[in-house]
């Protein structure tokens, strides 16, 4: 099993800020690899259209990118409609999109100068879960590469998914990187979605 290291980069630097209200905001960040990094998070939807005694069953958990369900309970039909609308807002053309539970993640396929990433955590959840970016960097371990290169993820930006919300991650690169998004913690009991366009 191959480990891969992780190193953190260093904290950005704020450009801009918008809140729009109704806890939907905007940042604009400067990482120090000089990428350019739009945060969008906001409320996924405030009344679901769902009756409250009808369950209705979640999207398929099974994907090898996500976690699947544990502990008691069934999901109700709020979150599955929760699903739905990520499902239908985010994931039409999306080149990734994954719903399961508690944890996903993802990475570009090819390197790119320009990503995007949207992670949603069920309302039913009770933990805010961590939704991280990273982007694959390789260092020559020797004078001249001699040693060859080590090759790791870099985090360049880290925060937090409130239950019921989503947090979308606008990448720009002035070269081409592999990027990779997770988000994890949400809880076994807690559905996630995650949607990528590259």
């Amino acid at each position: 099993m191959n480990v891969v290291r992780k190193k953190l980069g260093q904290p950005p630097r704020v450009q801009a800020s918008m809140d729009f209200g109704d806890g939907h905001a905007i940042q604009v960040l400067d990482l120090a690899s000089g990428i350019h990094l739009v945060v969008e998070g906001g409320r996924a939807i405030d009344h679901p259209p769902a009756d409250r005694g009808k369950t209705v069953a979640p999207p398929d958990a099974g994907l090898t990118e996500g976690g699947e369900r544990t502990g008691s309970g069934k999901p109700n039909a709020r979150t599955a409609d929760e699903q739905t609308w990520f499902r239908n807002t985010f994931c039409n053309g999306a080149q990734a999109c994954v719903q399961a539970w508690d944890w996903t993640f993802s990475q570009t396929d090819h390197a790119v100068g320009h990503a995007n990433g949207v992670g949603w955590v069920g309302s039913e959840g009770t933990n805010n879960a961590t939704f991280t970016v990273s982007i694959w960097e390789c260092v020559c371990s020797g004078p001249f590469c001699i040693g060859g290169e080590d090759c790791f993820w870099v985090v360049n930006w880290s925060g937090v998914i409130v239950p019921g919300n989503y947090l979308s991650l606008d990448t720009n690169s002035t070269g081409s990187v592999y990027v990779r998004w997770e988000l994890a913690g949400a809880g076994g009991g807690t559905q996630v979605s995650f949607a990528a366009r590259y």
